[in-house]
């Protein structure tokens, strides 16, 4: 029997969208669970999985309470496909990772001796997805004004510190102090901008963190699946898409060391950089950041650009 013309195209026509379909369903599949954070804390311990885009993990779970004999543990390797979910194994230890309304089950087998004698079983959900496990900001912080002073203050946070393997791996450290008897590291978080040669540094966070020691490279693993002690954000000027941050460190106001000045940095087409102070902050003996003001004032040893 003899086809028409409009059968034919409307066949081709089918066939041409159920093949678009199939490619741009082979490109959206992943091997993988969805890349992020997730949290499955609990009133006795803190739990975070990081899952990267190609399928490595790392999960770090350190037990709540005063500083002491706190228990920790932590694991990491790279996720394989397995039905219902993902699996994780090497020698006797194993891990298997399901899917569950609202994020992940996680299951751990035998791992003990390797990531620690912690309970790392618990759903994880995703940060920002909201629900049962779900952490609110945590980059939150407290200011209030001081009149008499003319100073802003600003607390830490303290609750949802990140671990000392999260600040190792995505923050940098430019300065290294002391107070009260604790190491005091000056971290920025930096944003990549996505553009080669970019000469603006852009951050998305700094902070003065405040640990028993300075030095995460000698650390154990357990150790670095453990907060530092505490870590007071300081308060980033705001930046319009063509203009970056630049840091000083090793500055001074009189008597008062270890001030940390930020500068905007702009650049308008090839004409020359230009950096305007927009902030001046130390850490004072409470452990708060406090801003002192004009930034001008300060007194720094030279000028550092970039960071």
């Amino acid at each position: 029997m003899k086809r028409s013309n409009h059968l034919v195209a409307l066949g081709l026509l089918c066939a041409s969208i159920l093949g678009a379909t199939a490619d741009v369903a082979a490109e959206e599949y992943s091997p993988f669970p969805p890349a992020g954070v997730y949290d499955a804390s609990d009133s006795a311990f803190e739990r975070l999985l990081t899952i990267r885009r190609n399928g490595g993990f790392t999960l770090e779970v350190m037990q709540k309470g005063k500083p002491g004999n706190l228990r920790s543990g932590s694991g990491e390797g790279v996720l394989t496909d397995a039905p219902g979910g993902w699996r994780y194994g090497e020698g006797r230890c194993s891990m298997t990772l399901r899917r569950a309304a609202g994020g992940m089950q996680l299951h751990v087998e035998a791992c003990a001796s390797d990531w620690g004698d912690v309970p790392f079983d618990g759903k994880y959900a995703l940060q920002g997805a909201g629900g049962a496990g779900g952490v609110a900001s945590r980059a939150a912080t407290a200011t209030a004004s001081s009149p008499a002073l003319g100073k802003q203050t600003a607390t830490p946070a303290n609750t949802g510190l990140p671990s000392r393997r999260q600040l190792n791996d995505t923050w940098s450290s430019i300065d290294v102090g002391s107070v009260a008897g604790k190491a005091v590291i000056v971290m920025v978080k930096p944003v990549d901008s996505g553009t080669t040669g970019e000469i603006l540094e852009h951050f998305s966070k700094a902070a003065f963190v405040v640990d028993t020691t300075s030095d995460y490279r000698t650390l154990s693993p357990a150790n670095l699946a453990r907060p530092p002690i505490g870590l007071v954000e300081i308060p980033l000027p705001p930046t319009r898409g063509d203009q970056g941050l630049e840091f000083e460190v090793e500055c001074s106001d009189g008597k008062i060391e270890d001030v940390v000045v930020i500068s905007i940095a702009s650049q308008e087409n090839a004409k020359p950089m230009t950096r305007r102070r927009a902030s001046a902050w130390r850490l004072n003996d409470r452990l708060q950041a406090v801003e002192i003001k004009p930034a001008s004032r300060v007194k720094c040893p030279v000028a550092q650009p970039g960071y």
